[in-house]
């Protein structure tokens, strides 16, 4: 974390995933987001309200990781949601 005790992520939501974003300043397909502390993925997505049955994997700096994966400052994060069809 940096000396202001925070830090910044970038979150690729996609648009079928921005969607689902509860806080309507989050609800694009690319986001900026500031964290006060280091947090999981899953916290991050649980402060985004996306339901987590709604992704099906995770990229941190383009490397796949699970949802218990520790968020560093300046980490470029992909969400990927289940792709369905009809």
């Amino acid at each position: 974390m940096n000396d202001a005790g925070g830090c910044t992520v970038t979150v690729d939501l996609g648009i079928a995933l921005a969607g689902q974003v509860a806080d309507a300043q989050y609800r694009r397909p690319k986001i900026k987001m500031r964290l006060e502390r280091p947090i999981t993925l899953d916290c991050l997505i649980r402060r985004l309200g996306i339901p987590g049955a709604h992704i099906s994997f995770i990229t941190i700096n383009g490397e796949k990781c699970g949802w218990d994966t520790l968020v560093a400052p300046n980490d470029a994060i992909v969400l990927f949601p289940y792709v369905t069809g009809g």
